[in-house]
């Protein structure tokens, strides 16, 4: 059955979503302003599009509500509610004492108050949560009698589009928007065995491409001034982006598959490490190196980067029990 099934492929487009992130991380803006340049500010707000819906679109295809809310609830806390929580007080710790590594300042009243009402840095993370302990009241609607679907994909969509009316506090807007790609990765894994086997032909990958850089031309061009528009023309490049992916994943060699994969495996490792790695690197190259070309300073970022939170949530983060459960590593077995 789908459900039983795992497709190496969404291991990779994980993994592939990931590196986005790692890559649009890598466009500074402190020491060192990147979004003063034109192709640094178009490149961060494509990744910017496409990184977090995929994301959750991953997240929403990998769902699976198994024994009761209550064992539900208790593995989500772990594996998402404790790693957030840790990394956002850690993420608070340097920005209360001023110091050259650190590009934002806060009291600590200013930084409870955004952890507590608005996410933290790890807003992502909170989005997350919250989408995954709501889902299954929602899924009881989907796999209902066709009213309640209707009624289920109904509210979906009615959420999505009133992002912009409804309330940030506790993130509910965010949630009101990625809530709709988790809705479609969930539907996609109903039908994966008879649409992924006819998405992996190489011919959809200039197509795709094509298609992904269309529509995300149209939604810069219409962001400011037809929001609707602009959201039905970034649902269409995210499944653009989607297709354009997942068919390089059937495209990719040994090698290339094995560190895909391996970076979907530990995608939410490396996002938590990200941000120290890139202090790391982008003082190195930039502060003592004095690395000035921007398409340099990306790349080093980013190959870096890459290579520290891999092997370090790899090799060292399982080596003992308190680092796997602040980074929220299942146990083996």
């Amino acid at each position: 059955m789908t459900e039983k099934r795992r497709w190496k492929e969404m291991d990779m487009l994980r993994g592939m979503a990931i590196l986005m992130v790692l890559l649009y991380h890598s466009i500074l803006v402190f020491p060192v302003n990147l979004h003063e340049i034109m192709w640094c500010r178009m490149l961060h707000t494509f990744l910017w599009t496409v990184q977090m819906p995929l994301f959750f679109l991953v997240s929403g295809f990998c769902y699976s509500f198994r024994g009761s809310y209550r064992e539900y609830v208790v593995r989500k806390c772990r594996r998402i509610l404790i790693p957030h929580l840790v990394f956002s007080a850690l993420d608070i710790l340097p920005r209360l004492i001023p110091n050259p590594f650190v590009h934002e300042q806060m009291d600590l009243q200013e930084a409870v108050t955004d952890l507590v009402l608005y996410g933290g840095s790890d807003w992502f993370l909170w989005t997350l949560f919250v989408i995954v302990l709501l889902f299954p009241a929602l899924e009881r609607l989907l796999t209902g009698r066709n009213a309640l679907r209707r009624a289920g994909i109904f509210l979906v969509v009615l959420l999505f589009l009133a992002k912009p009316y409804i309330t940030d506090l506790f993130l509910m807007n965010m949630v009101s928007q990625y809530l709709w790609y988790f809705f479609l990765g969930y539907g996609l894994r109903r039908k994966a065995d008879h649409v992924f086997p006819k998405l992996k032909r190489p011919g959809f990958l200039l197509p795709a491409l094509a298609s992904m850089l269309l529509f995300f031309a149209g939604f810069v061009v219409w962001n400011e001034e037809v929001w609707g528009g602009a959201r039905l023309l970034e649902v269409v490049c995210v499944l653009s982006s989607f297709l354009f992916f997942f068919a390089l994943s059937g495209c990719c060699g040994r090698r290339l598959s094995g560190f895909l994969t391996d970076c979907g495996t530990w995608s939410l490792q490396m996002y938590l490490l990200d941000a120290y790695a890139l202090v790391l690197t982008r003082t190195l190259l930039v502060s003592v190196l004095g690395l000035q070309i921007p398409a340099f300073i990306i790349l080093g970022n980013f190959l870096a980067d890459t290579v520290l939170v891999l092997l370090i949530s790899k090799y060292i983060l399982t080596k003992a029990k308190v680092f796997r459960i602040f980074c929220g590593i299942p146990e083996k077995g």
